[in-house]
């Protein structure tokens, strides 16, 4: 049986992909004009293609719970906890401790509200999962 929160969270995890897709075509095809609309100063533009691929690869990893949420759970979590997590930490210490340009905030935004939103949605899951007697394995 599927819950709303399963399908709300399968649409967010969603959204946050397009999202992702939106920063990988802006970094590896216009990597000048998008950091000039973050106001990110950078040099050698290679950097900003190298992280848009990585970006591309991170969120492929995001598609297999989007499939199947019960056989994929351990990597709906890992989406969540570090990748979410760990972005949006980053991005907000390295604007707010460390100087950076504010640009960088449109990830840490990003990061936080999708992270925030499928961690939400995938606690309600847990919790009617284990509710019902039949909580889903990590493994």
């Amino acid at each position: 049986m599927t819950t709303s929160y399963e399908i709300w969270h399968t649409r967010l995890v969603q959204i946050g992909i397009a999202i992702n897709l939106l920063f990988v075509v802006g970094l590896c095809f216009f990597p000048r004009q998008l950091l000039d609309f973050l106001s990110i100063p950078l040099e050698h533009l290679i950097w900003a293609r190298a992280s848009g691929m990585l970006l591309f690869i991170i969120s492929v990893f995001y598609i297999p719970p989007t499939w199947d949420l019960k056989r994929y759970r351990a990597v709906a979590w890992f989406a969540i906890f570090p990748s979410r997590t760990f972005g949006a930490t980053f991005f907000t210490i390295a604007v707010f401790v460390f100087g950076h340009p504010k640009g960088f905030l449109s990830i840490a935004i990003v990061d936080a509200l999708i992270g925030l939103s499928t961690c939400y949605c995938l606690w309600h899951v847990t919790q009617a999962e284990a509710a019902s007697g039949s909580p889903v394995p990590l493994k």
